[in-house]
């Protein structure tokens, strides 16, 4: 069944690391997705946001995906910017899109994933118009240690036959794959796959926390 997918990324990688096979799966059912990304580029390095902005198109075109850059080269500075701004942007989105489904970051410790989370919330908030029925968190592989409280139950969704594909589209992020003991590689998105697929009785899955559904 096809869906309106709405998935709010920190930066242009965060959104396959956390979701990237359930969005190969959702594309092949003639989902509509968007992608909103928080920022793209850092400050005083264009060059560094040309490559990050193709890049990121690169991964969109593969997923059949549409998408929008709500602020350009705060990269790291995304506590500097007004959480009202984000807001904003995000019950725009909301009204205008109208998602079935929603997937925010995880929260973590770092300050931009920080400060998308806490207004993607609060633009979640009991509004009027128009109210997604669906809202789930991802992760990436930084949260392993961190224990922050997000409450909510667990989602697993099984990647097994999509493992391939996400590990090739999140390569098309080819400034921000690192060399291990960084898990920001192929082999770390596959090895953190393994952990939640044996939590679930899959070979590789994703994990999300599930803030809100209504059936």
């Amino acid at each position: 069944m096809s869906k309106r997918i709405l998935v709010i990324s920190p930066h242009a990688d965060d959104e396959i690391l956390g979701c990237g096979g359930y969005l190969v799966h959702q594309r092949d059912l003639g989902s509509e997705i968007h992608i909103a990304y928080a920022t793209i580029g850092i400050k005083g390095d264009p060059m560094r946001e040309i490559c990050r902005v193709a890049e990121a198109a690169s991964v969109c075109k593969r997923l059949n995906a549409s998408h929008q850059i709500l602020i350009e080269n705060y990269d790291g500075e995304l506590d500097m910017v007004p959480t009202r701004f984000f807001v904003t942007q995000f019950d725009a989105i909301f009204d205008s899109f109208q998602p079935d489904e929603v997937f925010v970051n995880y929260p973590s410790w770092h300050q931009d994933h920080k400060k998308v989370y806490d207004s993607a919330m609060a633009a979640l908030r009991f509004r009027r118009g128009f109210m997604p029925k669906f809202v789930a968190l991802y992760e990436y592989p930084f949260v392993l240690n961190q224990n922050i409280h997000v409450g909510g139950g667990l989602w697993y969704h099984g990647i097994t036959d999509s493992m391939d594909e996400k590990i090739d589209i999140f390569s098309l992020y080819k400034s921000q794959i690192k060399d291990p003991p960084s898990p920001l590689n192929p082999d770390g998105v596959k090895q953190l796959a393994m952990v939640r697929g044996a939590e679930c009785g899959e070979k590789y899955a994703e994990l999300f926390y599930l803030k809100q559904m209504v059936r």
